[in-house]
């Protein structure tokens, strides 16, 4: 059973979905807009490496706006 947390960072406040499975992770994710970073265990992922990326059982994934120096 997979036990994955998703957080989603945003300007009204964090959003966070427990116990994912890797399937309903990689749903959640393709339903944001395209200006986002995502981190699986601390590490930076490129969207479109997702799929190929395996996502441990009990991964914490955060998904956070772009963020560009003097802008956010």
């Amino acid at each position: 059973m997979s036990n994955i947390t998703l957080r989603i960072v945003n300007e009204s406040g964090d959003t966070i979905m427990n116990s994912l499975s890797e399937a309903q992770l990689r749903q959640e994710i393709s339903t944001l807009d395209n200006e986002k970073w995502i981190f699986v265990d601390g590490r930076m992922v490129n969207r479109s490496e997702l799929a190929n990326v395996e996502v441990a059982d009990n991964a914490t994934v955060i998904v956070t706006p772009k963020i560009v120096a003097g802008r956010a």
